[in-house]
């Protein structure tokens, strides 16, 4: 019962220090190692969270690059 317990809870997106607590497991480590294999698919999402994230940073950049050119004569402002 406390695996399904862990799994659905990481599954529901619980952050995994509150299911060690929820567990009562002495330390954090325990339970990534009881439950790490559950976690495969929040390695994904970090991945696809990350590079969002320095897709936006990329735009903002290229806008402040953008907006301090001044177009009509093709020099910075």
């Amino acid at each position: 019962m406390r695996h399904t317990a862990a799994s659905i809870m990481i599954a529901a997106g619980i952050p995994l220090a509150v299911v060690s607590k929820t567990l009562r497991h002495s330390n954090l480590a325990i339970t990534v190692d009881l439950y790490g294999h559950l976690l495969k698919d929040s390695a994904d999402d970090a991945v696809v969270a990350l590079a969002s994230a320095l897709d936006r940073a990329d735009a903002e950049v290229a806008d402040q690059v953008g907006s301090s050119v001044d177009h009509r004569f093709g020099k910075a402002a």
